[in-house]
């Protein structure tokens, strides 16, 4: 897990729809500095792991779908990820906590949100 993130510019606030999806996201700005690796591991859900520097896009959705499930959907520079059915812990124990955090966000009080209906797709017209 990635502790000691320092806390980047945040260049602007947007909502990416680059796949259909409307994001929340975040272009960011990181300081480099003599204790800052400008890469790392980053240990997400699932064993998918990435190697680099922290994202300069950064955006993540999460919807509760039942008792310790959660729908995660997270953008990552160029890239999009998404997960179906995620447990509190795989989150909480991933790089995700410290990514958010340094944006100003709180991924386990997001946890808590109840649990809702399911993303809705949308209905194909004729």
């Amino acid at each position: 897990m990635v502790h000691g993130l320092p806390t980047p510019t945040v260049l602007r606030r947007y909502f990416d729809d680059s796949a259909g999806l409307l994001l929340p996201a975040f272009e960011l700005r990181w300081e480099e500095g003599p204790t800052q690796p400008r890469e790392r591991l980053w240990e997400l859900p699932e064993s998918v792991s990435l190697i680099g520097p922290p994202p300069e896009r950064f955006g993540i959705k999460v919807e509760r779908v039942d008792a310790d499930g959660y729908a995660v959907v997270v953008l990552w520079d160029r890239t999009r990820l998404a997960w179906d059915h995620l447990t509190r812990v795989q989150l909480l124990t991933s790089a995700l906590v410290p990514l958010l955090k340094a944006v100003g966000g709180d991924l386990p009080a997001a946890l808590d949100q109840p649990a809702g209906a399911r993303r809705r797709k949308p209905h194909k017209v004729a």
